[in-house]
């Protein structure tokens, strides 16, 4: 059998003005619903992106840097207090040895502190999708990491400096007390740096309405005070002022020469 011929229905034939005017308005109207349409799977999804960009810096933050912030800020006095005993031996005119002992004791954790997640998200044009006050905010804990990290290997390549040139008995040679009297003076410094901007990076951390997990904070507390006693104390951020550490950390002084 032959197929009937399909049919074409050919449109309806304008006869005035007010039927002009009603097809010129579908159309518009169609127009203007695809455009929307359109507008809105764009805007989902950027949402999308926003969401999963601050997601990502919420994770970073609060399972890796926060934690290595705590940390410091945690053992502040610790430290100090090591560096006390170093000091005061070094000019009781300790036994060479001895003194070694109490350097190689003094072991500040060493870690990288990540930016990855604020880096993509800039990257990926995210920041250009989110308010310029909540951008601000975001970027507040990660402006301190760099010089975190700088002033932590600055602080690692220091400690090689508390060490006496040898390991034989007997009293440290005045040039030895200088150069380790010196290194406990920019330890010290280091020390007091990491401690305030640790504090300052977790009160940014707080502004975004994240915080170190507790159960992280106890075991974090309980690890260190095992090693160093009742010194180790939870992070207070009494006095703390971001923005005073993000001057600081922008000022003259390079964090890695530790006032050499």
């Amino acid at each position: 059998e032959r197929e009937a011929p399909m049919e074409i229905h050919k449109p309806n034939p304008i006869h005035n003005f007010r039927e002009f005017l009603k097809e010129v308005g579908i159309i518009v109207l169609g127009v203007l619903i695809a455009l929307g349409a359109e507008q809105t799977v764009e805007a989902l999804h950027w949402r999308a992106k926003v969401h999963e960009a601050e997601q990502a810096m919420r994770i970073e933050l609060r399972d890796d840097d926060g934690p290595q912030a705590f940390t410091r800020a945690a053992i502040e006095a610790c430290l100090d207090h090591q560096l006390d005993t170093i000091q005061a031996a070094v000019e009781g005119g300790r036994d060479r040895r001895a003194i070694a002992a109490l350097a190689d004791a003094y072991t500040p954790p060493t870690r990288t502190w990540d930016a990855e997640a604020w880096r993509t998200a800039v990257a990926s044009d995210a920041a250009s999708h989110t308010s310029a006050d909540r951008m601000v905010t975001w970027s507040k804990p990660y402006r301190l990491l760099p010089v975190l990290e700088a002033t932590n290997l600055a602080e690692n390549s220091e400690r090689i400096e508390l060490q006496p040139t040898r390991r034989a008995g007997g009293p440290l040679s005045g040039a030895e007390q200088d150069r380790m009297l010196s290194a406990v003076a920019r330890l010290r410094e280091a020390n007091h740096m990491m401690a305030g901007w640790s504090r300052a990076t977790l009160l940014g951390l707080s502004r975004n309405k994240i915080a170190v997990a507790r159960d992280n904070q106890a075991r974090i507390l309980a690890g260190f005070r095992n090693r160093y006693g009742s010194c180790v104390v939870a992070p207070s951020f009494s006095g703390v002022d971001p923005t005073d550490q993000l001057r600081d950390a922008a000022g003259d002084r390079p964090a890695t020469s530790l006032s050499r």
